[in-house]
């Protein structure tokens, strides 16, 4: 199992559309960035894994965090 996924939303409906996972925080969250600075549609939520459950970490929106 993943420690870190990284969480596309809907901005305007609020709702998980897909998550990509990843074993290693710093490239989530710069996958995270990255995506979110060419995409104002969604946010991108950079989770990690906490015994089954996720938690979100961080959030970037147009690249920025939020």
């Amino acid at each position: 199992m993943s420690t870190y996924r990284v969480c596309l939303q809907s901005v305007k409906q609020h709702e998980m559309i897909e998550h990509i996972k990843f074993d290693n925080k710093e490239d989530a969250e710069h996958y995270a960035k990255n995506n979110s600075a060419t995409d104002n549609k969604h946010s991108y939520e950079v989770q990690i894994n906490n015994n089954g459950q996720f938690t979100t970490i961080k959030s970037y929106l147009n690249g920025q965090p939020v």
